[in-house]
């Protein structure tokens, strides 16, 4: 290529397009040279067709302008062969009226995606540069687009591997299921339900997010979502974000995660209360589950605008969220992850509609009545058992932390009590003027 010319912008501002234009008149590529001197466009001069699929060889090139009339190969041949080679290029086809019935049939058979009348207008050859280009910002957006997707899911898979890393540092169990979640990864774009299921049970494997009990949450969740004629999809995803909510909670420390909600310190709290944003990030990058993501970082929003992150109210917040912040807080109540005392259902379900139409959907609250048994949790496991402090002897141990009503921590789980301290708790219940909760470990006998 020996008597190709090119123009480029300077390397710190590159041209947006490339341009190749092709005729064997040096006065007519001097006169387009000079037209296009003025426009941010990288412009290629070639004299002939030869020169022109050797600059096309070379360098991507986004739109070919080539005069018809050219000696060895004409305009229309050297298109026809271009379409074949790149067929993604616009073509355009420059000719005199003489050549019309020739441009026309270049135009038919496809060679072509237009032809320009010979001589030109300046202002029409300049539109009809920018229209053609059009096809090839589209294309580049397209490819941007796709680009980025692609980055997104890479973030995503990174970000997996770090979840994965950091569960596993916990116990040879969570290792276990941390191969699980990856092969539920590489099987996300054929089966995003077992994806779900698995990771949630990674979730829950952190001994400190066993009191959200995610399972319980969700079925209650998909049992409200059918309650209020949910569709399937619809069901699905709150299905998905019931088991995952706590997903967020990954990033905050066992000492914030150890102690019911109500007993938070302000800087806790803070740091707490990011965890529906952070839930929403872990898995906006993966486009199925985009309504899933939405659902967990609005379901600690409250029905009146208190709640957070974003203080949306009402019908304002997701369907999904609101099932959720119901199903959230009834099985929360329960399990102690709200109060440091757990409630047990018909308690849990009279506080949820104390908050009717304040924190929660009055609707919703009305489909929950018929469900509250079957979803009632035991308020203690087999190993343990409530005693007041007139029953208490001795000897036996705490199975929980044992704090106050303003959360103030008493008595530490794994002491065993001597008679002072039993006489401490029932002075306390005297003072308090309120009943205390102690759970102690079952003897030998009956366990």
């Amino acid at each position: 290529m020996t008597n190709a010319a090119v123009e480029s912008k300077p390397p710190e501002s590159p041209p947006m397009f490339r341009i190749l234009f092709v005729d064997d008149e040096p006065s007519i590529l001097t006169a387009l040279r000079r037209l296009m001197r003025k426009h941010p466009y990288e412009c290629f001069f070639a004299e002939g067709a030869r020169q022109g699929l050797e600059v096309l060889a070379s360098s991507p090139i986004d739109l070919i302008v080539s005069d018809m009339r050219m000696p060895e190969i004409d305009g229309a041949a050297f298109l026809a062969e271009v379409k074949k080679r790149w067929p993604f290029s616009v073509r355009f086809l420059m000719t005199g009226y003489a050549d019309m019935n020739a441009a026309i049939n270049a135009l038919n058979k496809g060679g072509i995606n237009r032809y320009i009348n010979k001589p030109w207008d300046e202002d029409a050859l300049l539109e009809a540069i920018e229209e053609g280009l059009r096809i090839r910002r589209l294309e580049r957006e397209k490819k941007r687009l796709i680009d980025k997707s692609r980055r997104q899911n890479e973030e995503l898979r990174q970000l997996n591997e770090e979840l994965e890393a950091r569960v596993s540092e916990r116990t040879r169990e969570t290792r276990e299921k941390s191969d699980m979640l990856k092969k539920a990864i590489q099987q996300i774009e054929s089966s995003y339900d077992a994806f779900v299921r698995v990771f949630s049970t990674v979730i829950s494997s952190r001994p400190q997010l066993q009191k959200g009990q995610s399972r319980q949450v969700a079925d209650l969740a998909k049992a409200l979502a059918h309650q209020l004629s949910l569709d399937k999809a619809q069901t699905a995803h709150v299905y998905y974000a019931a088991l995952l909510h706590e997903i967020g909670k990954l990033n905050l420390p066992d000492d914030i995660l150890t102690r019911a909600e109500a007993h938070l310190t302000y800087r806790d709290r803070d740091a707490y209360q990011k965890y529906p944003q952070m839930g929403e990030m872990f898995l906006s990058s993966i486009p199925a589950l985009a309504p899933t993501a939405k659902i967990i970082r609005q379901h600690m929003e409250l029905y009146d605008g208190s709640g957070y992150p974003d203080q949306l109210k009402g019908h304002g917040i997701e369907l999904g969220a609101r099932i959720l912040r119901v199903a959230h807080d009834f099985v929360g109540l329960q399990s102690g992850l709200l109060t440091t005392t757990p409630y047990d259902a018909e308690r849990a379900y009279r506080y949820i509609e104390e908050y009717t139409g304040r924190r929660y959907d009055p609707d919703i609250v009305g489909r929950l009545h018929p469900l509250i048994h079957d979803f009632a949790i035991a308020l203690t496991q087999d190993h343990e058992k409530i005693c007041q402090p007139s029953e208490l002897q001795p000897g036996m141990v705490l199975t929980r932390d044992l704090v106050n009503r303003c959360g103030i921590l008493l008595m530490v789980a794994g002491a065993s009590l001597n008679e002072q301290m039993i006489n401490r708790l029932r002075e306390l219940e005297q003072i308090d003027s309120r009943r205390v909760t102690v759970y102690v470990a079952k003897p030998k006998h009956e366990e």
